[in-house]
């Protein structure tokens, strides 16, 4: 048994080390993928770091759709986005105040208007494939919107560097963060397991962040790093692919049956958090500590009212 938890408090270690690592290295690429291309941090950060870090909430949420277990996998799209905003931008914003690009404000109020949406398509507590596949469609919209408005593709100036490369390396890093945050995640469970730790305790507090450790990784890493528009623009675009994609295709593999408490509660509440949001930017293009102190006030109340 004891070389057992030796072997599990390893594993930790190396996941956490991987973790660290790996959210270094990805919020260094996203900087120079950004100056690569004459683009803001934030825009970066809004499209493909949130792609890289999103990951666990799509393989998630799609299997959990695969074998029938809807609750699974539209709580783990809505449950992700709330903790994205209220957890993750509440604790960095504690830590230093995040000054970000105007931008950041103008996405942030499409992010409520695609969250409305997919509310709006829970009205009769079914999301069907159509519906999952307008979800999808309207990201690709998306996508292309910016591409057109915002990226160049030129020949690197010098000085530039390699932008395409730095793609890569930001894509495979975001990979690595993923990796070393399911490690975490596994390893800790373990050892609960192995010291007694109730079932129930371990999927309030371990399981829950694990799809959110890999946003709340790089955004804390850039925020360390004094790069907010890293750490903002990663959230937000989180958000935006949980509400879209992931959302979206679970729906595709099978019709998502909606909780009414999901319905009624989480969504709503999801929307007050990221209207928070949205007006602390509007106001001065920053995420306060004032700001810091409702987001984590709001997600302590929704802790209290599923847990109490």
């Amino acid at each position: 048994m004891t070389a057992e938890y030796i072997i599990m408090f390893g594993l930790f270690i190396l996941g956490l080390a991987i973790l660290i690592k790996g959210s270094d290295l990805f919020v260094e690429a996203a900087t120079r993928v950004a100056k690569g291309f004459g683009v803001s941090e934030f825009l970066i950060a809004l499209v493909l770091a949130s792609i890289a870090t999103t990951l666990p909430e799509v393989t998630t949420s799609a299997i959990a759709s695969y074998k029938g277990l809807s609750g699974i996998a539209l709580g783990n799209a809505v449950g992700s986005a709330l903790a994205n905003i209220a957890l993750i931008l509440g604790v960095s914003s504690l830590i230093m105040p995040l000054d970000v690009d105007e931008i950041a404000w103008k996405n942030s109020l499409f992010m409520i208007a695609v969250t409305l949406y997919a509310w709006l398509l829970m009205r009769d507590l079914i999301i069907s494939r159509i519906e999952g596949g307008s979800l999808i469609l309207i990201y690709g919209g998306f996508i292309y919107y910016l591409y057109k408005k915002h990226v160049t593709l030129e020949e690197p100036s010098e000085g530039r560097g390699n932008p395409k490369k730095d793609v890569v390396i930001l894509l495979v890093s975001g990979l690595i963060v993923v990796v070393g945050a399911r490690l975490v995640v596994d390893s800790a469970v373990k050892i609960a397991v192995a010291l007694g730790i109730p079932e129930v305790v371990i999927g309030l507090t371990l399981v829950s962040i694990g799809t959110s450790l890999p946003e709340f990784a790089n955004s804390l890493t850039a925020t360390l790093k004094k790069i907010p528009n890293i750490s903002v623009g990663n959230v937000v675009g989180a958000n935006i692919l949980n509400i879209l994609m992931v959302i979206g295709i679970a729906a595709l593999i099978n019709p998502i049956r909606v909780d009414s408490g999901i319905y009624s509660f989480t969504v709503p509440l999801t929307l007050v958090v990221m209207m928070v949001l949205a007006i602390s930017l509007k106001l001065n293009n920053r995420v306060g500590r004032k700001t810091s102190a409702v987001l984590l006030i709001l997600y302590g109340y929704f802790l209290y009212v599923n847990f109490k």
